[in-house]
């Protein structure tokens, strides 16, 4: 668990000293399966960067907002390249609470897709996964910035508990008897009286969207779905 977390640490922390939220030339982006480099900013607007595959992503800042992106064609993209989006869907870059990434969001304003600021290779990165697939998904759904093909994998009866085990760490009180039951069961576990006053990090609401987004994904598109064997009405709470 120490080297899961010196690795998370090492492609979270601040690369670079508190600045304007914007993306260079020469940065890279790990999302969990393809590691991008940005190859230029055209006219401090218009970003493009590649994958060592060929993939390619372009991205335009949008008006005078920091951080603000969103997702354009690129030259020889058919699609969008971020699974289940769509173009000129918005992408926020998060520089907070030492936290690095662009956060790729649905209309809703729910976060579907994480791609973090990292100073590692292909290979690195490709390790830092697998170390995470790896982990007890307990010891890193509240302290580890999760991505959404870590995600795909994990069954949706589970990804409600990873979901909802984020809120029971400060103590959400649930409505649902079976969520009750099973974090009641936890030593850790001690609900409270204001669900309301309840604040999470930038990590913990995150990965509270990202795991919605997985779960929202139509029955059978999510990789880890059983034929036939889906009810969406079993992932409310």
């Amino acid at each position: 668990m120490k080297k899961l977390m010196t690795i998370v640490l090492m492609a979270c922390c601040s690369i670079l000293s508190t600045q304007a939220q914007t993306i260079k030339k020469g940065d890279k982006f790990w999302d969990g399966r393809s590691l991008y480099t940005v190859q230029e900013v055209r006219m401090g607007t218009i970003v493009y960067m590649t994958t060592p595959q060929d993939n390619e992503m372009t991205l335009e800042k949008v008006g005078n907002k920091p951080g603000e992106y969103k997702i354009i064609p690129s030259r020889q993209a058919d699609e969008c390249p971020i699974r289940f989006a769509e173009w000129n869907w918005r992408v926020q870059y998060i520089r907070k609470d030492g936290m690095n990434f662009l956060a790729v969001r649905k209309p809703n304003g729910d976060t579907m897709w994480t791609m973090v600021l990292t100073p590692d290779n292909e290979a690195n990165c490709e390790g830092q996964q697998e170390t995470l697939e790896k982990a007890n998904w307990e010891d890193v759904v509240t302290n580890t910035l999760l991505n959404t093909p870590y995600l795909m994998n994990i069954p949706r009866e589970q990804l409600r508990l990873m979901r909802n085990e984020i809120l029971a760490r400060h103590g959400y009180t649930f409505r649902s008897k079976d969520l009750r039951d099973y974090f009641s069961k936890k030593w850790w576990y001690k609900p409270s009286t204001n669900n309301a006053a309840i604040k999470l990090n930038v990590i913990e609401q995150t990965n509270v969207e990202l795991i919605k987004s997985e779960e929202a994904v139509e029955p059978g598109l999510h990789p880890a779905d059983v034929a036939g064997d889906v009810d969406q009405s079993d992932f409310v709470e």
